[in-house]
């Protein structure tokens, strides 16, 4: 996998990606991502030269707080959309437990849990999509992975992608941050932990977007039910500006 930033692997642009009726996502307009604290001076010219336009940060206060975004220069608006990170509490004590099989699974009720307590934040992420004027625009999580995976998901949805390219996507983090996640495991191994059993949280996993998909086929009558009726996704204007030949 490609990327164009030296500690961010995990940024990429969502352009080319195919909706059901023949149609692509525009190359240099929408890109999902980690988060920025770790961004080098040229990853900052990089993206200067980008004129990335808008970050929008689905962080919870607390992680902005210990690792702020460096910020391009080109930069006009900073958008912060608040969806806290539930399942790190209870990662810290699974970890501190060795508790291989809690880690297995607590990302699992997160995910269930952001389809239901999240959906006016999920909803106002597609609604600035929709109406912003300052392109390009990067949104991003911590690891750009389970937020930045969800949202990423109600908005390909709305652009008319078919789910087999969503999954596909949502996949890619996986090979993305493959040496990111091996660096953690690392680290926390050689602090005295068992690092190996972090696994589960560093990566994306099949049961972990499936299960989601599964209460939204359940309690929502479906995804694209769910996107365009409960997360109110403007999918018209959506189309209009994102999505070319």
């Amino acid at each position: 996998m490609k990327t164009i930033l030296n500690n961010q692997l995990n940024f990429r642009d969502l352009g080319g990606i195919v909706t059901t009726d023949g149609w692509k996502v525009k190359q240099g307009l929408l890109f999902r991502s980690g988060d920025f604290f770790s961004l080098s001076p040229q990853d900052i010219l990089t993206l200067e030269q980008m004129n990335l336009s808008t970050i929008i940060d689905l962080r919870a206060q607390r992680e902005i707080d210990k690792r702020p975004d460096k910020v391009p220069s080109t930069i006009k608006e900073l958008i912060h959309i608040d969806i806290h990170d539930a399942a790190r509490d209870k990662a810290e004590r699974f970890l501190e437990n060795n508790d291989a099989e809690g880690l297995e699974t607590v990302l699992i009720g997160d995910y269930i849990r952001m389809t239901d307590t999240c959906q006016a934040e999920f909803s106002r992420f597609l609604q600035i999509l929709a109406t912003t004027e300052n392109l390009p625009l990067v949104y991003h999580c911590a690891a750009g992975k389970d937020r930045t995976g969800l949202a990423t998901v109600f908005l390909l949805t709305a652009l008319g992608v078919d789910i087999q390219n969503i999954w596909d996507d949502y996949m890619a983090t996986n090979e993305y941050a493959a040496s990111y996640t091996e660096k953690i495991i690392r680290k926390v191994t050689e602090s005295g932990l068992n690092g190996s059993i972090l696994r589960p949280l560093l990566e994306v996993r099949k049961e972990y977007l499936g299960s989601a998909l599964t209460h939204i086929d359940e309690k929502y009558n479906g995804l694209k039910c769910f996107v365009e009726v409960v997360l109110k996704a403007d999918t018209a204007m959506l189309k209009k500006k994102y999505l070319g030949f």
